[in-house]
């Protein structure tokens, strides 16, 4: 198998993983990946402002339970066994949830990291500060704001959107271990049923 391949694969099985222990919190509904559906790549699919490309987050869907009822979210899914470039790939997704709170996506109420690697750890407290928002989003100048010059980039950021991106950032390390710690699905069907009983949503 190639490389290229086996790391598809990788991240496929990390992208149903994750879903999976996300609906087995019982506070997602209805998560999908990008590879379900051509509808779903498209709702997780943005553009680049600047260089005519796109790029597309792993997984989206609904959030339930206050003080998240009714919210959206997107993730993106590293299955890593070692930190490895997470760092790099972290400020590229920053970048990417700039564009997306920027743009009003819909989606993008929540924008989670998700990851069996823990990484930066010297840094881990900053990495969804507004301080950091900014430098991520500086790097990757050139397609956010179209151009390469430092100055100009920073006139063109919306300190608004780093305060909104740094609010709705997650960052979520799981173990195989903590894939099994979620409700049984008998305990989950009582809980539905008992909202359904009640007149509320599942």
């Amino acid at each position: 198998m190639a490389v290229g391949e086996d790391a598809h694969l990788k991240g496929f099985s990390g992208a149903r993983r994750a879903k999976m222990w996300l609906e087995g919190t019982m506070r997602i509904s209805g998560a999908y990946a990008n590879t379900d559906s051509a509808s779903c790549a498209r709702r997780l699919t943005l553009a680049w402002p600047h260089g005519g490309q796109t790029f597309s987050f792993d997984l989206g869907g609904a959030m339930r339970g206050a003080p998240y009822r009714g919210d959206m979210f997107c993730a993106e899914v590293k299955n890593y066994q070692h930190a490895s470039d997470q760092g790099t790939q972290f400020d590229e997704f920053v970048a990417k949830c700039y564009i997306a709170c920027q743009t009003g996506h819909l989606l993008s109420d929540h924008l989670m990291w998700i990851t069996w690697a823990p990484f930066r750890a010297n840094s881990w407290a900053q990495l969804d500060s507004p301080k950091h928002v900014e430098s991520a989003v500086l790097q990757h100048r050139d397609r956010v704001f179209g151009t390469d010059d430092m100055a100009v980039a920073r006139s063109r950021m919306a300190p608004e959107v780093v305060e909104m991106v740094a609010d709705r950032l997650w960052l979520i390390v799981l173990s195989e271990k903590q894939e099994t710690l979620v409700p049984l699905k008998d305990w989950e069907a009582i809980v539905a049923a008992e909202l359904i009983r009640k007149g509320e949503q599942w």
